[in-house]
């Protein structure tokens, strides 16, 4: 089956591109949870080592889940204000190559944040067992490629988190992707195409 798409561009200069992306995956996720289904996948056109790129992308199979996503109210009153401009649905190139957008939680625990988050959730788990705490250094030897940090605002728990995102070619097309539009390390194999654009 044939896969289609529409972009969103973000038209404001020196915008926050990461904000935005993170808000448009914020209604991709709403929007798959209501509907129940895990077949939209999310692409970065203008995606490099440094930047997402103020363009984001919505892929599937299911054209009329697409349309359906491009209607939603915040994509549509972010259109009317001159923020966003939408594409119309259109069809995926044949021969376009083809990369997996990984959700990939390790890379979190790599950022210093998260390193020290974790020192202190081991460190109130030692004090609870009634034990002392010796935080552990190991070094690691972790070479780690390009990758880009997108805030989520959990609208469940209030809890905001980000999505470490990396990319990685692929020769095979598959269409499950988790919640948010990504593949997993483990589970979803999800790829969309490079529509550089």
């Amino acid at each position: 089956m044939s896969r289609s798409y529409f972009t969103i561009t973000y038209l404001p200069k020196n915008c926050d591109v990461t904000l935005l992306a993170g808000r448009c995956i914020g209604i991709l996720h709403g929007f798959m949870n209501k509907q129940s289904c895990n077949h939209i996948g999310v692409s970065f056109p203008k995606w490099t080592d440094k930047d997402l790129g103020n363009q984001i992308a919505f892929v599937s199979e299911d054209k009329a889940a697409l349309k359906y996503l491009s209607q939603q109210n915040y994509f549509e009153m972010m259109a009317h204000d001159k923020l966003f401009e939408i594409s119309a649905i259109k069809p995926v190139p044949v021969d376009t190559p083809e990369v997996r957008i990984i959700r990939d939680q390790s890379l979190g625990k790599l950022c210093m944040g998260e390193k020290r988050r974790r020192m202190e959730r081991a460190k109130r788990r030692a004090e609870a067992r009634g034990e002392e705490y010796t935080p552990q250094y190991v070094p690691t030897d972790t070479e780690i490629s390009a990758f880009h940090k997108i805030p989520i605002a959990s609208k469940n728990n209030q809890n905001d988190f980000v999505l470490h995102l990396r990319l990685e070619p692929t020769d095979s097309i598959q269409s499950t992707f988790n919640s948010y539009g990504f593949a997993t390390n483990e589970v979803y194999k999800g790829s969309v195409p490079v529509l550089a654009i």
